[in-house]
Order: structure tokens, then C-alpha cells, then sequence
């Protein structure tokens, strides 16, 4: 099992979209239970912003949460998002949730 760590950005808009907080939290428990089933490998996405080293995981067709794992971040030394500087390698930081648009534009 990793350990979680929950960005600002990632609470902030878990209160905003409170009306999937069960939805949302059994996917947080899905990807800490095993990051890498059922998730994918992001780069560079549409208006720029480059996404490598995150991951994304489905909620439903729209709902999204991006993430880091700081194993696979450290193994490729290319992520902007990271923050695992002091984090154990067994750690996923959340960086944000919701609709596809916003989430993949980290906002």
C-alpha cells in the first residue's frame, strides 16, 4: 500500500466537488492499493502544458485526478509536478481533481 499526500489544489477542488467526495475517495483508494492498474502515463497536452511524469486516473467519463508516484517520478527525472524531494518512493501525491478540462490544466 502507498502513502498519500494531497496537494492544496487537490483538497481545494475535492470541497468543490463534494457531491462526488465517495466516488472520488474509493478511486484514492484504488490507486494507493496499486497506481499503475487502470491508469495512464501523461505528457504533453493540448494549450502546452507538459504533464510528463503525472498520471490520470478515471472518476467517470469526465471526472479525472492527476497524480504523481515519486518511484517512477525519481526513475525518470522529468517531472515538473513533483514534489517527492522528501516523500519515501511508496508515496502517490494527488495534484488535482475534476472534469477533464480543468484537471488536465491543473487548475
Amino acid at each position: 500500500m502507498y502513502q498519500a499526500f494531497y496537494e492544496d489544489r487537490f483538497v481545494r477542488n475535492l470541497a468543490r466537488y463534494s457531491s462526488l467526495r465517495q466516488r472520488i475517495q474509493r478511486k484514492v483508494e484504488q490507486i494507493l492499493a496499486d497506481p499503475y492498474d487502470r491508469t495512464e502515463r501523461l505528457g504533453r497536452v493540448s494549450g502546452g502544458l507538459d504533464l510528463r511524469g503525472c498520471r490520470s486516473s478515471r472518476i467517470d467519463r469526465n471526472f479525472r485526478i492527476i497524480f504523481v508516484i515519486c518511484e517512477e517520478c525519481r526513475s525518470m527525472k522529468e517531472c515538473y509536478y513533483c514534489f517527492c524531494e522528501d516523500k519515501e518512493d511508496k508515496t502517490v501525491i494527488f495534484l488535482t481533481v475534476g472534469p477533464h478540462v480543468r484537471a488536465y490544466t491543473m487548475s
